[in-house]
């Protein structure tokens, strides 16, 4: 009996780190699957298909479904028609964001004008990146201004890093958008609109 008994004790001895190990692999595998990042819907086809059926040919739409962002480009002839398009594929994104990049370009003017959007979009450009160094936060932030959007990538430190960087953009003069791709573990796109 004592003999029985010494050989359970070695028995558990081995058991009971194995048993650990195999708790920590199973513990590991949930979290990992559990991490693991969804991606949004596909709209795109739908808001082409929207858009060319309100008459929005000139319009673009590419779609990130890993950061949940929708973006509209191209020209359209006036505002009513980049607000119009911009609706169309909000109503159609869900919950992912709407970057409306779309230009307005009047047809009698159309040389002028763009010259006057890149260099309005050149002109952001610098406010924001003043805006940021002069905040102390643009330490891995980049941005990309179009159309008076400005997009927000790079890798910050907090979530809380990640808004006021939204907010000081935001504020810039001539902003009309900000969608903020910035990266943060585990978080999707957000926009100011």
């Amino acid at each position: 009996m004592l003999a029985g008994l010494v050989q359970l004790q070695g028995n558990m001895k081995i058991l009971k780190p194995c048993l650990t190990v195999l708790a920590l692999l199973l513990a590991g595998t949930l979290v990992g699957c559990s991490a693991t990042a969804t991606k949004s819907p596909r709209v795109s086809d739908n808001i082409r298909k929207s858009l060319d059926a309100a008459n929005l040919k000139n319009v673009s739409v590419v779609q990130d479904r890993d950061n949940g962002v929708v973006t509209l480009g191209g020209h359209v002839a006036a505002d009513s028609d980049k607000a119009q398009a911009g609706s169309i594929a909000k109503s159609m994104a869900g919950d992912q964001v709407v970057s409306n990049q779309i230009a307005v370009i009047p047809p009698a003017s159309a040389s002028d004008a763009k010259t006057m959007n890149s260099d309005l979009d050149q002109g952001i450009a610098k406010n924001v990146d003043a805006a940021l160094i002069q905040s102390g936060i643009k330490k891995g932030v980049r941005y990309d201004v179009k159309s008076g959007v400005v997009t927000l990538t790079g890798e910050v430190g907090s979530e809380t890093l990640r808004t006021q960087v939204q907010t000081v953009a935001s504020t810039v003069p001539n902003v009309q958008q900000v969608v903020n791709e910035l990266q943060v573990k585990n978080q999707k796109a957000t926009s100011s609109n």
